[in-house]
């Protein structure tokens, strides 16, 4: 008879310590459920983003957090649809104004990460879908700051099913022990950033080409992580999100076969348990596994969204996120070498 209790001891410790990479899976699972089923405009984009407030060291949002990430996302994004019907029209305003504000967001340290995320994006898709119609940029700022809103509540409802525990006090340490960069490093990294994001604006804006902004949509949330200058960081990245990719287009192939929502639900799940048990380790590398199950969201959401041919876009929307991460890797490694090399020269 003790021998069994003990053995419900342990299981049930076992359990404790998965709660952060249940509360991941599980999540992800139910924002995507719910997402799926109300169906409303980039509604794929909700569970995608609600990861951050899943991810390690993440805590669950107070009222007042919530509401004031909401207030200034709406400020943001309002900004941008004033900043898109003024300068549009007028390109050599246009793009300073719009690299001296992407500069700005990656400088500053008032922002908490999630709320800068949001803006980024903001701040790039709807300018550049502005070329099109004004009225465009309008909907997609509405959009966007309603898949911020349903981010925000569908995470914080899952930490109510899922609370912090002690396993996630390692992720918390780790993420609060990392050291604040001064203004120089800040400024550095931000000029870097612009230099990174330049090409891809003008490209997108010389050529309005539209149908591709998740390629610069990545590319900007990627550039977020200088870590990426570092080869074996960098290579790990682009493999996760290959990986991600390919899990979502199996997903596809196997929803062909078997076209049922509660069959889709349990392979975001499998996926899920798949990449969070490698996101919620002491592993190095751990967090490329994050940008992996993000890439396996985006695509199998998208595709199950769209009227288009699934088939196609799902190999279309693979070769995007490849391409952005990529060259994302490429241009931070050409940075880091530049700036090393100006080291050296200096000695």
């Amino acid at each position: 008879m003790l021998g069994r209790l003990s053995k419900i001891e342990i299981f049930i410790a076992n359990w404790t310590i998965s709660i952060p990479v249940l509360r991941y899976a599980l999540g992800s699972c139910f924002i995507m459920a719910v997402t799926s089923l109300m169906n409303y405009e980039l509604s794929y984009l909700t569970s995608v983003l609600a990861l951050g407030y899943m991810a390690p060291g993440a805590k669950p949002l107070s009222f007042k957090q919530g509401l004031k990430f909401i207030l200034t996302l709406s400020l943001i994004t309002g900004l941008a649809v004033i900043f898109s019907e003024f300068f549009v029209d007028y390109p050599l305003v246009f793009m300073p104004l719009l690299a001296l504000g992407i500069l700005w967001l990656y400088y500053s340290d008032a922002l908490p990460l999630m709320v800068k995320l949001f803006s980024i994006i903001s701040i790039l898709v709807i300018p550049l879908l502005s070329l099109e119609a004004s009225a465009i940029g309008s909907f997609v700022a509405v959009s966007l700051v309603f898949n911020a809103l349903m981010a925000v509540v569908l995470s914080q409802l899952v930490f109510l099913v899922f609370p912090l525990c002690d396993a996630d006090i390692p992720f918390v340490k780790q993420k609060q022990n990392v050291p604040k960069k001064t203004d120089k490093e800040r400024l550095k990294y931000a000029i870097n950033i612009v230099f990174i994001l330049l090409p891809m604006l003008l490209l997108f804006f010389i050529f309005k080409l539209s149908g591709g902004l998740l390629i610069l949509i990545f590319t900007a949330i990627l550039s977020m992580s200088p870590a990426l200058a570092n080869t074996k960081v960098g290579g790990g990245m682009i493999i996760a999100n290959i990986l991600g990719g390919l899990f979502a287009i199996l997903a596809y192939n196997l929803l062909v076969v078997v076209p049922m929502f509660p069959f889709m639900i349990l392979i975001t799940l499998s996926t899920g348990l798949f990449f969070g048990t490698r996101l919620f380790s002491s592993n190095k590398m751990a967090a490329v596994f994050g940008s992996g199950f993000s890439t396996f969201l985006l695509i199998l959401g998208s595709v199950t969204s769209s009227e288009e041919e699934a088939s196609d876009e799902v190999w279309t929307r693979l070769i995007q996120i490849s391409i952005a991460v990529i060259y994302v890797v490429i241009a931070f490694r050409l940075l880091n070498n530049y700036e090393k090399s100006k080291e050296v020269r200096k000695l």
